[in-house]
């Protein structure tokens, strides 16, 4: 969303940018930091699934990523 206004303010584009940026940072170090607590969540019991559980988890952040880059192509696409 940050990174689309650049696009319609090219004047504050480094402020844009920068914004963009910080943000996309906080959100990757929170994700990383409790990724490992919210599998261990998901474990059944006392069997040790943890494996199943962050290769299941990797996929759909994969597929996230992938929804995203379409999403901001398209995006890209309609502001010109």
């Amino acid at each position: 969303g940050l990174e689309v206004t650049s696009y319609i303010y090219p004047q504050l584009f480094l402020l844009w940018a920068t914004l963009a940026n910080c943000c996309k940072q906080v959100s990757m170090l929170t994700s990383s930091a409790t990724r490992n607590a919210l599998y261990n969540s998901f474990k059944v019991g006392n069997r040790e699934n943890i494996g199943d559980i962050t290769a299941k988890g990797e996929a759909q952040i994969a597929v996230v990523d992938l929804l995203g880059i379409a999403t901001g192509v398209r995006l890209s696409q309609a502001v010109g």
